[in-house]
């Protein structure tokens, strides 16, 4: 059936106006309508947090469904420091919506409300990841009950996979809800706060690097250092290597200051500078990353003060080059030395 110019016109205008009507409620009374009553609740009890959402600055939020156990103790009035840096967390800056997410390999980042002086002021960041479950081998950690978790899993399916702090995932399970400011996406828990680098390689099986680290009296350092990107060898890269640089040396080798790399910002060629000042290149073959031919092997583990990669390998650092003092003797070279003595000849025959 064909229609007319105005009828086309007066199409798009209904559907215009059927969207906005979708999308006038509240962030309030969406989340209640949306199955996440206890986190509308949550953002209620403190003003705080409640003027944080309501601001416009907040553009997507991620609200945990009311089947999740939120673990925060709500106050009369006021949520904790910690609540309320949990409650900021969920909410991102910029809208993105199902679609915009999975546009690109290997995803994208989000940046929270939460705000911290280690990132220089700016928030705090999620990253979307949407390679493939078997690359990326994400780790789980439940807050809900065995039961309730298995009745969720096959009632809903996981439309997106965001990382966290300890690199942890959550799953949105209903995605791209409108609201009045923005998107809602409703997920299956809260996302990991972001912990120093010390507890994040203890709690993820990197015991070595954290041994070593609190051995050179360099946690208090790195911890406080502003804008990281740390590659963290597994044990097994540990255990495989011997090498005698000192530790200082050697952990060094494996931390960049003044930038925070997620995943999706290494890109094949791409060069940083460890505070070693050895150069580091990402390469990227069949969707796997590598950095100095180690492979990473988890990625993205948000930290307080960055951001940390599992690698298979320890990227020991070249030997530094020794310095010749004034005083001391050169050394003549086999290539020097004949020529000094072919010019003697010369003289001679002269």
């Amino acid at each position: 059936m064909f229609l007319g110019p105005w009828a086309t016109v007066a199409l798009l205008l209904g559907m215009t106006n059927l969207a906005v009507s979708q999308g006038s409620l509240g962030l309030i009374d969406t989340l209640m309508a949306s199955g996440a009553s206890k986190f509308a609740s949550l953002i209620q009890s403190d003003p705080d947090v409640l003027q944080l959402y309501l601001s416009g600055q907040i553009r997507t939020v991620f609200a945990p469904c009311d089947c999740v156990s939120d673990n925060i103790t709500l106050e009369e009035r006021k949520l904790s420091p910690k609540g309320h840096q949990r409650a900021a967390f969920q909410a991102a800056k910029d809208e993105t919506s199902l679609a915009m997410s999975k546009q690109s390999l290997p995803g994208s980042t989000l940046e929270t409300a939460d705000q911290t002086p280690l990132l220089e002021g700016r928030g705090q960041r999620v990253v979307i990841d949407t390679r493939p479950v078997n690359v990326t081998g994400p780790t789980k950690r439940w807050h809900t009950p065995l039961a309730s978790r298995q009745e969720s899993d096959k009632a809903a399916q996981s439309l997106l996979r965001i990382t966290s702090g300890l690199g942890n995932t959550t799953n949105v399970v209903r995605g791209d809800i409108p609201y009045d400011g923005g998107l809602i996406h409703i997920t299956d828990s809260y996302f990991t706060l972001p912990q120093p680098v010390s507890s994040t390689s203890q709690a993820t099986g990197q015991t070595s690097f954290a041994g070593l680290l609190a051995k050179s009296n360099m946690t208090n350092t790195l911890e406080s250092t502003h804008s990281v990107t740390i590659f963290l060898p597994s044990n097994a890269a540990f255990s495989s290597t011997n090498t005698s640089v000192p530790a200082t040396e050697l952990l060094s080798n494996h931390v960049v200051a003044g930038t925070v790399s997620y995943l999706p910002d290494l890109t094949d060629g791409s060069c940083l500078t460890t505070t070693r000042g050895e150069l580091l290149t990402v390469s990227v073959r069949e969707g796997q990353y590598y950095v100095n031919g180690a492979r990473i092997t988890k990625a993205n583990l948000v930290l307080e003060n960055g951001v940390a990669h599992v690698i298979d390998k320890v990227l020991v650092p070249k030997l530094p080059t020794p310095v010749t003092g004034g005083s001391s003797p050169k050394k003549i070279g086999l290539g020097s030395a004949l020529g000094v003595v072919a010019s003697l000849v010369l003289l001679a025959l002269v």
